[in-house]
């Protein structure tokens, strides 16, 4: 399901559109049924949020790009490819938060974690320090699994999650890097 998010936020990207609202409720399944069987396709939705980061248009201040560009600069994003790169860096941003969000909750106990629990436990606990929410995560029987999974492929899943997470903007990998990651790539799974 995560290839198939981060492959609609690469198409997004190169059509010069960021999501900007990239969350669990952001993505629905369809049925597609071929002569071999049924198959889930993720799809994105939730694109009245999105916005044009086309360099003509990055100038212009919105309802939707307001909020972006102020925490743009903020971030030291103050040229129109640094605003542009940091828009595409928060998608993937997002993308990592939901990337959590999906191990912690398919491989924990239900109602364990929630989405809002688990970015303020990244965000604000442990400040995107993924090494150390291992370990917390690691000392709670109901947490282990999530771990586990993100361990695979000697440690693949929590690389791509930590990289996804970076709090510089500038070190997030695009769409495409995530897509051809070793965790993703089916080379660990």
């Amino acid at each position: 399901m995560l290839q198939g998010v981060v492959k609609g936020l690469a198409y997004l990207h190169d059509h010069n559109r960021l999501h900007q609202s990239l969350g669990p409720f952001s993505v629905i399944l369809i049925t597609i049924s071929e002569r071999e069987g049924s198959y889930l396709i993720p799809r994105l939705r939730d694109l009245a949020f999105s916005v044009n980061v086309r360099y003509t248009e990055l100038d212009d201040s919105g309802q939707f790009t307001e909020g972006l560009w102020r925490r743009a600069s903020g971030a030291g994003a103050f040229t129109q490819m640094e605003k542009r790169a940091f828009g595409i860096a928060d998608d993937i941003y997002e993308a990592g938060l939901l990337f959590a969000y999906m191990a912690f909750v398919l491989f924990c106990e239900a109602g364990v974690m929630d989405s809002l629990s688990l970015q303020r436990l990244l965000e604000n606990i442990f400040q995107l320090d993924l090494e150390a929410t291992r370990e917390y995560c690691l000392a709670d029987d109901r947490l282990v699994n999530a771990v586990e999974f993100l361990d695979l492929g000697a440690g693949a899943g929590a690389e791509l999650l930590q990289a996804m997470l970076n709090a510089d903007f500038r070190k997030r990998p695009t769409a495409e890097a995530v897509l051809n990651h070793r965790f993703m790539t089916g080379a660990v799974l």
